[in-house]
């Protein structure tokens, strides 16, 4: 009786295996590429990471933070640095892009930086490079993180054709 049920039961299995990739002769490969896929969004690592953690995004030193970075957030990923941004309990932001599955509290604990603010740089061997609890100028991140990138420069003053005008006259 057992052994009959076994042989009904694996003839069942083996026949919707086969029903359903006569269907969708792709699907098993569909399938794996699915999961591959998941797996390599998941994957986090720390390293070559300037992370910029506060208590909210409002918060003064957090402003102060992303105005003096904004000229060389561009650079910095062009020269595969991450920029995460950490604030409260939100979800972290990577790159601006927001990361769902990675939890704010544990990434603020790993890091040491669970209250206040701070500027924290980890380098491509996953070595904190500095930690800092008050807003740092790019050129100063630059140098104390040890990337080679220039540091961006300030845009010319414009002339104000009022000014001009008045000079003129």
């Amino acid at each position: 009786m057992g052994l009959s049920f076994f042989i009904i039961a694996s003839c069942l299995i083996v026949g919707v295996i086969a029903g359903i990739t006569s269907l969708r002769p792709n699907l098993l490969p569909e399938l794996g590429e699915n999961l591959r896929q998941a797996d390599t969004i998941r994957k986090f690592s720390p390293q070559s990471t300037l992370f910029i953690i506060g208590p909210h995004a409002n918060h003064p030193a957090c402003r102060l933070q992303r105005r003096l970075l904004k000229p060389a957030i561009p650079a910095l990923i062009r020269e595969d640095v991450t920029v995460m941004e950490v604030y409260g309990a939100e979800r972290p932001r990577r790159n601006g892009e927001p990361v769902d599955w990675l939890d704010s509290s544990l990434l603020r604990h790993a890091l040491a930086a669970e209250d206040g603010f701070f500027v924290i740089y980890v380098d491509e061997n996953g070595k904190t490079r500095f930690h800092s609890p008050a807003p740092m100028v790019t050129a100063d991140i630059l140098r104390c993180g040890r990337l080679a990138i220039a540091a961006p420069g300030r845009a010319p003053a414009r002339r104000s054709s009022v000014l001009d005008k008045l000079s003129a006259a």
